[in-house]
């Protein structure tokens, strides 16, 4: 078996025009796809495919359809001179055609012809291997890790395992070929293909037969043509050192098809490492389809009409998925290509495209229709738990067409795309396996998991396919990525989307009437919002929301985003029956961001722990005075340590980040105040005096979401709160990796919190003292907030005896005044008189002992934070938030907001309301309340 082979060139330029050209207006002489008005065999009625039952091509009705369609094709054919080169009559209704300028413009103006369109030569999608030189970093050996399929709990066993997760389902490749005898498209103990496929196994041209044997297909590899009469109504021949038949010698159809649905192989590198690679379903099938080749002038490339005529034979053949790493068309919706593509969808094919690799040279994102899944290429980390970015070159939005019309969000989602291991073409020495990177390989990650989800749920529909990966994504590692033109929804997560609450749907109808006029394509029913051109009027569109589930569930709505971006949805709590709809109504206005300036937030609906989010983007006049009553906003993840990794991201510029734990409170509420004024141990202060973020973590284990803010947020400077016993050393070697870190601990929760208070130095004119006791939590919490604002620390103390440690921090800051925090349970008057306090704040529970600490704040405050007084991580996570801020934070019961809390809201009249963690922490009955007072508060 040979190593891991060096990069293979790929196709990069397309060929010249050849000696002058006519022209007739935007026409001139050359190689044309024409698509007419008639259905296809896809998705005429009679003959339709579903993701339940394939494309019905031999029966009496399909074949007499399709005499109907060749008929309509002769009759336009017979008013031009030129014999098609193909005709298509499976995925899309035409022929393709050497046409001149006349000839093409006289048929545009047909009114059975819906389009002429120009064909010119496509190029493969990839760029070799790393961008500036990178190291290599095996992606498919690490991939199947990487995204939690492979191992004990992981989403291949949940399956029944690696060969049974997508089994039976066939994955189509229209690339370069395929390497037929490469380990990874091995057969054995696969099963035959379904009894639906109707795949052919083609050898070759002339002396080329011989390079594809009939023997190559198998029950791995069931099906393999090639196409290449497009290339050659250009003029080209086929290279000697390429192949007439399905043979893949340029390695790149190899690749994508082993990415996609490549068996587990265990390759060795010439150093002797050894890399254990898998593609997204192994036990999958493949077809591989020829579009893409070398040609005798010394160019490469890709002929719109072969692979408009791979995708007519694909979907007649039975593929359930499509991959298409290909450069397309990024100016237009109406591009022949994706139009076959749109028909294939509407017959049950989920359809993956890449997005292009051009984005540095200034060209968009490519693929925009809203019928496949458009790829971005990201980066990738061998650790637990991916933190990845989406590569300078991966194909960005918005989508190149007029401005009104950019009702579409593309790219729709991140993959693994860069420094990609799978295999490649074989030489000589036999099989080969090398690294490539680009959008080429992103998008058959997404092609093999929509086979995987295919297989999971055959009677989901390639829209639910998409929506399910698309509102289960996590974010990337940095604020560039996460925005949507960018990384799309976010990167894909495969422990997510098998059971994603909530599904968006759509059909060939709802594609048509885009079509008809994408300047209204917000309305369409995807997992996104784009509003190119809000009116004075707020803009108004629905969605359906589907649930796959097997019992009802309650939805609640939420919007975080830029205060200038208003965005409500009714109802905010829907339920939606088992395997039933429900519509709902979402509402977007500009208040005050300048017309020409795209905004952004995400939309979620939250059902206990599952939470199904959408981005939301708009820009367009400012709305003058039909907008909606001002709401309250939601700040919030899928648990704590999500939710305090978004309040994270609210923060100004920060160079340290204090990390406590998640499920011992003490240290990280007595550790607020000092993450406020972003104090670090033995430097007093951050550099430039930044607040610090208070970000939570397992005691044995950094959660994805704390990972993902790091690489986010990139601190210079790490604070782990506690001992180790608390946040112990495997975390604390983690987080090295993200910055320089140190650690403020003691014997007890006592001792940390007087070595936390010893930070602010010996010059301190209050001190705050609250109960440590494990009940007395609450009024530290918001204590924490008043005594950050004020540079002042909190202490801990036991309810009924000052700790040695505690005593000691209070006699060497020697304070001005020392403040008790809560009432006689909480800390005894015994403690207030032995500590020579000088006052009490506190109220008759933990909810107006919020409210006393509050009162320090006149009315008309800026922004006032919400937090449940019965579990305190969120509470924890946003006081140190409003001590930088200034703000109160104030208490809930989960399910009832107190006539206390109510009171003091209605008296400090904040502008801004934020609930602070999700609806168990807070529930929907309590945002609604405060939504019903909030717009009396305002102004």
């Amino acid at each position: 078996m040979a190593g891991l082979a060096p990069a293979a060139a790929s196709a990069i330029d397309g060929p010249a025009p050849a000696g002058p050209v006519a022209t007739t207006g935007d026409y001139q002489d050359g190689t044309y796809i024409v698509v007419l008005k008639d259905l296809p065999l896809a998705t005429n009625p009679a003959t339709a495919g579903s993701s339940m039952a394939k494309v019905d091509t031999t029966s009496s009705d399909a074949v007499a359809y399709a005499d109907r369609l060749r008929a309509q094709q002769d009759k336009v054919l017979k008013t031009v001179a030129a014999e098609p080169t193909y005709r298509y009559t499976v995925a899309l209704n035409g022929f393709s055609a050497h046409l001149t300028a006349a000839e093409a413009a006289a048929l545009s103006q047909r009114p059975d012809v819906v389009s002429v369109t120009k064909s010119t030569l496509r190029q493969l999608t990839d760029v070799v291997n790393a961008p500036d030189g990178a190291p290599a970093q095996p992606d498919t050996d690490v991939s199947p890790d990487l995204l939690g399929l492979r191992g004990q709990g992981g989403v291949w066993s949940q399956l029944g395992g690696p060969m049974s997760a997508g089994a039976g389902t066939v994955v189509g490749v229209i690339d370069s070929g395929i390497a037929y005898d490469n380990p990874a498209f091995a057969a054995d103990g696969m099963p035959a293909a379904p009894a639906t496929w109707a795949g052919e196994c083609e050898t070759g041209e002339g002396d080329d037969a011989a390079d594809f044997p009939a023997a190559a297909c198998t029950d791995k590899l069931v099906g393999a043509r090639y196409f290449v009469a497009g290339a050659r109504s250009y003029g080209l021949e086929v290279a000697d050192d390429d192949s007439v038949s399905p043979l893949d010698t340029d390695s790149h159809g190899s690749h994508v098809a082993g990415t996609a649905a490549g068996r587990e192989v265990s390759v060795e590198d010439t150093s002797g490492n050894t890399y254990d690679m898998a593609g997204m379903v192994p036990g999958a099938h493949v077809a591989a389809y020829k579009v893409c080749y070398d040609f005798t002038d010394g160019t490469a490339g890709c002929a719109p009409e072969d692979s408009i005529a791979a995708i007519d034979a694909a979907v007649a053949d039975g593929v359930d998925v499509l991959n298409f790493s290909i450069s397309g068309d990024p100016e237009s919706y109406q591009d022949p290509v994706d139009l076959a593509f749109k028909n294939a969808a509407a017959a049950g094919v989920f359809v993956a495209a890449s997005a292009g690799n051009s984005a540095e040279d200034g060209v968009t994102v490519a693929h925009v229709g809203p019928w496949q899944t458009t790829v971005g290429a990201s980066t990738h980390r061998e650790e637990d738990g991916p933190v990845p970015s989406i590569g300078a070159f991966s194909g960005r939005g918005p989508v190149a067409v007029d401005d009104a019309e950019q009702t579409i969000l593309k790219p729709d989602i991140g993959a693994p795309g860069i420094n990609v291991l799978a295999p490649y073409a074989s030489d000589e020495d036999g099989p080969n396996w090398g690294y490539l990177t680009g959008t080429s390989m992103s998008s058959p990650h997404i092609a093999g998991l929509g086979a995987l989800l295919a297989g999971a749920h055959p009677d989901w529909s390639p829209m639910a396919i998409k929506s399910a990966m698309l509102t289960s994504t996590i974010d990337y590692a940095n604020a560039e990525s996460n925005e949507a033109f960018v990384g799309g929804t976010g990167f894909v997560e495969p422990r997510a989307f098998l059971e994603p609450g909530l599904v968006f749907d759509s059909t060939e109808a709802d594609w048509d009437a885009f079509l008809a006029d994408p300047s209204t394509g917000y309305d369409l029913n995807a997992a996104s919002v784009s509003v190119p051109a809000l009116g004075a009027e707020p803009t108004t569109l629905t969605r359906t929301v589907t649930n796959p589930g097997a019992a009802d569930a309650t939805f609640e709505a939420s919007f975080a985003g830029p205060d200038t971006l208003s965005v409500t949805v009714e109802p905010a709590s829907v339920t939606v029956p088992a395997g039933g709809t429900a519509e709902v109504t979402i509402t977007v206005a500009n208040t005050g961001a300048p017309v020409d300036e795209w905004q952004e937030g995400d939309l979620s609906w939250t059902s206990g722990e599952t939470v199904v989010e959408i981005p939301v983007l708009a820009r367009g006049q400012e709305s003058d005075g039909g907008e909606p009553d001002p709401m309250v906003e939601r700040v919030f993840g899928t648990d704590r340590y999500a939710t305090a990794a978004e309040i994270s991201a609210l923060y100004p510029d920060i160079d340290t980040v204090y990390i406590a734990s998640g499920t011992g409170f003490a240290d990280a509420m007595s550790g607020s105040p000092a993450a406020s004024q972003g104090l670090v141990p033995q430097m007093m202060t951050t550099p430039d005096g930044d607040p610090a973020p208070v970000l939570l973590t397992k005691t044995d284990q950094l959660p994805n979401a704390t990972a993902a803010a790091l690489g986010t947020l990139d601190p210079s400077n790490i604070v782990i709160l506690g001992g180790d016993g608390a946040v112990d050393g495997d975390v604390e070697a983690e987080l090295g990796a993200y910055g320089d870190v140190s650690r403020v601990e003691g014997a007890n929760r006592y001792e940390t919190s007087a070595n936390l208070a010893m930070m602010f130095g010996e010059d301190v004119d209050t001190v705050y003292l609250a109960s440590g006791d494990d009940t007395a939590y609450a009024d530290a919490l918001t204590g924490a907030a008043r005594a950050g604002s004020e540079t002042a620390p909190v202490l801990l103390t036991r309810p009924d005896m000052v700790p040695a440690a505690t005593a000691a921090a209070l006699e060497s800051l020697d304070a001005d005044n020392v403040v008790v925090l809560g009432g006689e349970g909480a800390v005894s008057e015994t403690v207030f008189t032995a500590v020579g306090a000088d006052e009490r704040v506190s109220g008759g529970d933990r909810y107006e002992t919020a409210v006393a600490i509050a009162q320090e704040h006149g009315p008309d405050v800026p922004l006032v934070y919400i937090a449940s007084g019965r579990d305190f991580p969120d509470a924890l996570a946003g006081s140190a938030l409003a001590g930088t801020e200034d703000v109160p934070v104030l208490l809930t019961k989960p399910g009832q907001l107190p006539s206390a809390t109510l009171a003091e809201l209605d008296r400090l009249s904040p502008e801004r309301v934020v609930i602070l963690g999700g609806t168990n922490a807070v529930s929907q009955t309590v945002e609604d309340r405060l939504n019903e007072e909030y717009p009396g508060w305002v102004g």
